[in-house]
């Protein structure tokens, strides 16, 4: 489920999914950088791993590159960790980093996730974003993403 949640007028976006895997599973594959390349990213891109550096704690900074099959064009993205509470909660700044050496456009991306019956539910949410253009194409990348993770966790099970 995809959600607009204005705050103060910000464009928020907000994915809640629930996934069949235990919690610490869950936050396994998201704060293990040898599972990013499972899971991170939409269809037709790949996170390799020898790009993933991070830095696990508040403060620490992570860097990472999405490269495109096909064309190889390389997406570099980077941030601070903001929040990390295991395994329940997981927060960092998110820009993607230009080829002129500056940054974009500065989000903040949440994980919150909760232990159900099942499973675990795990809310995302990233924003402000400057138009729902932009909040459209990043929340077109997570649900890919998302439906990438929840195939990783099937099979590591």
């Amino acid at each position: 489920m995809t959600a607009q949640a204005p705050v103060s007028g910000e464009l928020i976006l907000v994915i809640v999914r629930e996934l069949a895997a235990p919690i610490d599973a869950v936050w396994g594959a998201l704060t293990d950088p040898d599972q990013a390349p499972d899971w991170w990213g939409p269809h037709g891109f790949h996170v390799p791993r020898d790009s993933f550096d991070t830095d696990l704690e508040v403060g620490g900074l992570y860097r990472a590159c999405m490269i495109r099959e096909g064309t190889g064009e390389k997406l570099w993205w980077s941030g601070v960790h903001t929040d990390v509470e295991p395994p329940t909660l997981f927060a960092f700044t998110h820009a993607w980093d230009r080829p002129d050496g500056t940054r974009g456009v500065e989000t903040e991306v949440t994980f919150e996730l909760e232990e159900i019956d099942g499973g675990t539910r795990m809310t995302f949410s990233q924003g402000p974003f400057g138009s729902a253009e932009e909040q459209d194409s990043h929340a077109a990348g997570w649900q890919e993403s998302f439906e990438r993770l929840a195939d990783h966790l099937s099979t590591a099970a």
